[in-house]
């Protein structure tokens, strides 16, 4: 839009020459172009600044009050700090001063093309957040630098966070150490490598429960990853007490620690005689590595993971020998360790029994 119709007609030549996906309109004052928004569809508006009865900040400020969001870049021979900072107030795409010779066309044009895309990439963005805001699933976008740029409302409350308290956190305040390590050294590097991964990850709210999540992660060309998260403690605990005879009578044997693990070995059920066997709470041990009740030196030989390689392979594994309390103390024990498969045969985890060799207890 310009006043001087000789130049805007000298313009608009020069940018159907530089770039073959322009096709330009022409305006001569504010309320033409008004009514030339009104009828057609327009990605960018190029506005003189010094015309008569409104000036080109003028025009923006009706375009924008018109709900009119699309670039608008100020072209004026007339530059002053005080326009710029007027326009910048305003809320202009860009402002670029009228110079002499034909170079200028090709900076303008580049500028428009510049603004049009980045507009449209912040409209699909956009359009993006405002679907997944309306999910019931938790979703979130994670920075290359682990940080969250965006999670939906969903995501939020399930961790028992506001919104703007997990943006530009690190990924890893949802998570405790051991888990933290897991994700870091095993899960990312596989998303990484194929561009997605998907399992059971144990997560923390802000106040310190744990929840088993179905998590799934995948990989964009950006490096920004794409989270899931859905609440399946309820469902991984009535999946350990569904009503199968093996595990109704180890539930009623007070005798018998019995917990589930997921098929990493990391604990996801706990009943209360675990908890009287070894002194852990289910709200402190849930999420942590079956390793934990292990000697050193059972960890450093590999023993936690010999038994579930076996229990994968074999479908069960028995073990006696020492383990450790949260107090430090010993106690000598028989371990079964039984893998459990879902319909399609895959493997879901393992339901583990201890029982304690009477006698066989020292403190360390």
């Amino acid at each position: 839009m310009d006043d001087n119709e000789n130049f805007a007609d000298l313009v608009t030549r020069f940018l159907t020459r530089a770039d073959d996906r322009f096709a330009v309109t022409t305006a001569s004052g504010p309320a033409e172009g008004l009514n030339q928004l009104r009828e057609g569809r327009f990605d960018c508006i190029v506005s003189d600044y010094d015309m008569p009865r409104q000036n080109g900040v003028e025009f923006l400020q009706a375009v924008r009050e018109a709900e009119y969001s699309i670039p608008f870049i100020l072209y004026t021979g007339k530059g002053s700090e005080q326009i710029a900072s007027e326009a910048i107030s305003a809320g202009v795409t860009d402002y670029i001063q009228k110079e002499s010779g034909a170079s200028q066309y090709t900076i303008l044009a580049n500028r428009i093309s510049n603004a049009v895309e980045q507009h449209q990439a912040k409209r699909q963005s956009d359009l993006s957040h405002r679907a997944m805001d309306t999910a019931n699933e938790g979703l979130s976008l994670v920075r290359p630098d682990g940080t969250f740029s965006y999670v939906n409302p969903a995501f939020a409350q399930l961790f028992e966070y506001e919104r703007d308290e997990l943006v530009d956190e690190h990924w890893t305040v949802l998570y405790h150490d051991k888990e933290a390590e897991r994700l870091e050294h095993d899960i990312l590097p596989a998303v990484a490598e194929e561009g997605y991964w998907s399992g059971e990850t144990v997560r923390l709210t802000k106040h310190g429960d744990r929840l088993v999540t179905d998590h799934r992660l995948a990989h964009t060309a950006e490096g920004v990853i794409i989270c899931t998260a859905q609440d399946i403690t309820p469902e991984r605990t009535a999946r350990t007490q569904q009503t199968t005879g093996f595990e109704l009578l180890v539930d009623a044997m007070d005798d018998h620690a019995f917990y589930t693990l997921d098929h990493e070995g990391y604990i996801t059920r706990w009943n209360s005689g675990a908890e009287r066997l070894t002194g852990y709470p289910a709200t402190e041990i849930i999420g942590e590595h079956i390793d934990q009740m292990f000697t050193e030196e059972d960890r450093v030989r590999g023993l936690p993971d010999q038994l579930i390689e076996t229990a994968k392979a074999e479908g069960t594994a028995t073990d006696v020998g020492w383990r450790v309390r949260k107090d430090d103390s010993r106690f000598r024990t028989s371990v079964t360790l039984s893998a459990s498969y879902d319909s399609a045969g895959t493997i879901r985890g393992f339901g583990k029994i201890d029982q304690e060799i009477a006698g066989d207890s020292l403190t360390v």
